[in-house]
Parts: structure tokens; sequence; C-alpha cells
């Protein structure tokens, strides 16, 4: 069955209306910020959209006290966290002598003991220039380049671990 003319051209003028809101509502590309860790490498790199940013040495969970490989992402970012030790019955206040540095990152929550494993800062900067096996688990970083990583990630940045 034909249109008649004018309901073909009002047809049209609907088809064409809704293709440019389809077109014009398309979202705009944006970079892609990602984590990546190697822990044989014992670096930490800041991708985005698959290029390297920066790589900066970090200290990873000593074996008793590994690092779990995964993919994760980041839960929250605290700036200027303080720190309670179970092990010593003590609150580090924030600061560059608190455990975890002045930035703290967690992508991982144990479902089985609830520990939290973070990117973090540290009070113990040489097992970062060692990039020892060292810490309970977490990503130790370099206080300064954890406050430069902490200001270009957001909640649910990818943390790749291998």
């Amino acid at each position: 069955m034909r249109l008649p003319k004018p309901l073909l051209n009002v047809f049209l003028a609907m088809s064409v209306g809704c293709i440019s809101l389809v077109s014009s509502a398309a979202p705009e590309a944006k970079a892609e910020i990602e984590i990546e860790v190697s822990l044989k490498e014992r670096y930490l790199w800041l991708k985005d959209s698959g290029t390297v940013v920066k790589r900066y040495p970090i200290a990873i969970g000593a074996p008793e006290s590994p690092t779990i490989p995964g993919v994760f992402s980041i839960l929250k970012k605290v700036k200027d966290p303080t720190y309670y030790s179970k092990s010593h019955h003590k609150v580090f206040p924030a600061g560059p002598n608190d455990p975890v540095g002045v930035r703290f990152m967690p992508y991982l929550k144990s479902a089985t003991d609830g520990k939290v494993y973070a990117v973090h800062g540290t009070a113990w900067p040489r097992w970062v220039h060692l990039r020892a096996a060292a810490s309970l688990g977490c990503i130790r970083m370099l206080n300064s380049d954890v406050i430069e990583v902490f200001n270009q990630v957001e909640v649910g940045t990818p943390v790749v671990i291998r």
C-alpha cells in the first residue's frame, strides 16, 4: 500500500529526526585509565587507553601474605587515611608516618576474612626503592607516586594484577 505524499513526508521527517537524535546522543570517546601491576617486575603502570602514561616502582606482599593476582577495580579513594593496626592495637594518624601513607585506594575486600587489599603509600620508602616483597598483601608506593596515581584515577578504575 502506498502512503499519500503528505503522510510519506511526515514519516520521512520523523525518521530523519530519530536518526539525527540517535547520532547526536552518541557518547563521546573517553580515555580509559587503567592500573596494571606486575608482581614479577614489581612495577605499577598507569595506562590511558592502553598506552603507558607512567611506570612506578612498588613493594608487594611478602611470601606469607602475597598480593593476589586478578582483575579488580578501585572501590574508593581515601585522602590522608588513618590506619588501625590490629596486631599492635594502635591507631596511626594520617600523615607520612602512617603505615599506609598519604593515600589509600582499596580494590579488594576478601569475602572469607574481610581483609582489605589496596594500592597505598608507605611510611617505609626503602621497601619501594628495593621493590621488596614485604607488605601484608597490599601494593605500596612512594607517597609522592601514590598521590600522582590517586589524582588520575576514579572509583571503578580497573586494577589488573598479573
